[in-house]
């Protein structure tokens, strides 16, 4: 067994092992997570994405300060200093994450432009068509086009991996860790992803089977995403940050 391979089998352990545990103790912030995220579904897009960025922030509020022995609240349940600093972290890593997404998309544009009016110059841009015929007769230069996309996604995906442990460092050290978690992460990008992966793929394959199941049944389908996500993804994905993070601030402080 390699390293990495043993790696993400601890962080796998650490979080299923926990799930009973982490439910029991913190099941009244978890279900108001769950209820706030199917109430959100009839929200404003705006305030839509708040309302699942402050579900998010109850959940995690709740099981980090179980993770490191904080004051629990009712069953988890309390908006405290931990989750105001939370909310901070979320809302400083989503707009470091659109800001570097608003630039790749923008250089992204400036690629795919630049090879299309290469290979057609008199190209309509008001035109899906035009686009696809200029990019397809560009040779090399519409595959490099094609490619940036793709690159772009993976830096993006990358940097939240960098920055999956700045929820369970805010908690732990009682202060705002966004940029300044970012070296707890530094050699532990595999693990981080393999980790995520696998621990998402039941409620992704539920979402799934009953999107497929019930195509309309767009209220039941948020229920049971809800339900899956903070009585199983939310609980077990804390437990594994809460491991890798414990692991590498050793290291850091070593």
């Amino acid at each position: 067994m390699t390293e990495g391979s043993a790696n993400v089998g601890a962080a796998l352990r650490a979080g299923y092992s926990d799930l009973g545990a982490s439910i029991n103790a913190c099941w009244a912030a978890l279900l108001a997570a769950i209820v706030l995220t199917v109430l959100a579904t009839a929200l404003p897009p705006a305030i839509k994405t708040l309302a699942l960025v402050v579900a998010t922030v109850i959940a995690q509020g709740a099981l980090y300060r179980r993770a490191f022995g904080r004051a629990p609240g009712l069953k988890g349940l309390r908006w405290g200093r931990d989750e105001w600093r939370l909310l901070g972290a979320h809302v400083m890593t989503l707009g470091l994450i659109l800001l570097i997404g608003s630039i790749l998309l923008v250089v992204v544009g400036a690629i795919a432009l630049g090879v299309a009016r290469a290979s057609a110059p008199d190209l309509d841009v008001g035109s899906a068509s035009a686009w696809r015929q200029a990019l397809a007769s560009a040779g090399p230069a519409g595959l490099i086009a094609g490619l940036a996309p793709v690159a772009s996604l993976a830096l993006l995906v990358w940097l939240a991996l960098r920055l999956a442990l700045a929820a369970p460092a805010t908690v732990d050290q009682s202060g705002v860790r966004v940029l300044s978690a970012f070296p707890l992460t530094k050699g532990r990008v595999a693990t981080l992803l393999v980790a995520v992966l696998a621990l998402a793929l039941p409620p992704l394959a539920v979402r799934g089977l009953v999107g497929a199941s019930l195509p309309r049944a767009d209220g039941l389908l948020a229920a049971i995403v809800a339900m899956m996500t903070y009585l199983y993804l939310a609980p077990v994905l804390a437990g594994a940050l809460t491991h890798i993070y414990r692991q590498s601030a050793v290291i850091q402080d070593a």
